[in-house]
């Protein structure tokens, strides 16, 4: 072979071998998925979500068979209100790796955030098929059962979370909320009465056990637990609606309207509060605030009718 030709053998081939070298170089520079994960996780622990989503959404991209990186795909949309696309990763992750339990968690969530219950419940089955330990998915399963008005699986659900953990928070209060949809009211006010016990700082329980002790006509035991409930959550309406309630029972007219007036200023268009007002009112002998807020009643009537009539905001 001429020495001509053996340049012109050799220089294809040196060329090629330069132009390999940088992307060699980029491969090597590649972050593995185990750094990737670490660092998306970091973010996110840092409250940057926005920074997440941008992280893992190039993570993916570079490693689209890994369901950890999907999963924390999903974790960064769910935290920033992307809830369809925070779905599909969850979806995808499950996909790739349907043994991962924390995915099939995580996607019970997302459809639980947006009351798409039967969804939630049969992710949070196949999760507690995986981890059968973990007392806040049979809590969460109960509620969406109960949601689904499913209500005696909702009781076994919450029965078998009390039964491995008496004071487990919040499991009394949806145990007596389903007992109080069925009609049974004592076992309610049994299971409420508990929950306040064991977590004393729940307002919900207050007022509830209260409407039913109020509706039993112990207006004693109704008072406490109103009275207990507001100095809990001063912002909390129900308490202070059910104390008016007693109130008036008691024929103190002046105490009920103050309690009526800072419900009605926290909730404007509480229409029990403003006839129950209208009523005091009358008890005392105001005619024409009485009138004032029985017109207030029938505007707040009215409106609720153009809205279910589909009528609201025609002009």
């Amino acid at each position: 072979m001429r020495p001509n030709q053996t340049r012109g053998a050799l220089f294809p081939l040196v060329l090629l071998l330069l132009l390999s070298q940088p992307a060699a170089a980029a491969a090597q520079d590649r972050p593995s998925e185990e750094t990737l994960v670490n660092q998306i996780s970091s973010t996110i622990q840092a409250g940057r979500a926005d920074r997440a989503v941008t992280e893992a959404r190039r993570a993916v991209a570079e490693y689209p068979r890994s369901s950890a990186l999907h999963q924390l795909l999903g974790a960064a949309l769910f935290k920033t209100g992307m809830n369809a696309e925070a779905r599909r990763a969850f979806q995808r992750a499950i996909e790739l790796d349907p043994g991962v339990a924390q995915n099939h968690f995580n996607l019970a969530l997302v459809n639980l955030s947006e009351n798409k219950n039967a969804a939630g419940a049969k992710s949070l089955e196949t999760y507690l098929r995986l981890e059968p330990a973990n007392l806040q998915a049979r809590v969460l399963l109960g509620r969406a059962y109960h949601n689904l008005n499913q209500t005696l699986p909702a009781i076994e659900e919450f029965k078998k979370v009390l039964a491995q953990a008496p004071q487990f928070p919040l499991a009394h209060y949806h145990l007596g909320y389903a007992y109080q949809s069925q009609g049974n009211l004592r076992e309610a006010l049994e299971e409420f009465k508990k929950e306040i016990e064991f977590h004393p700082n729940f307002y919900e329980a207050y007022w509830l056990a209260g409407n039913i002790e109020l509706g039993r006509g112990s207006l004693d035991g109704a008072e406490g637990l109103f009275r207990k409930g507001i100095a809990v959550n001063a912002q909390g309406y129900q308490a202070r609606y059910g104390l008016a309630r007693v109130l008036l029972g008691r024929k103190k007219f002046l105490e009920a309207e103050t309690e009526l007036k800072k419900v009605v200023e926290l909730v404007p268009d509480h229409v029990e509060a403003h006839y129950a007002l209208a009523r005091a009112y009358q008890q005392m002998g105001r005619k024409d605030e009485a009138e004032r807020q029985f017109k207030i009643v029938t505007e707040l009537h009215q409106r609720t009718d153009r809205q279910s009539s589909g009528i609201a905001g025609k002009h």
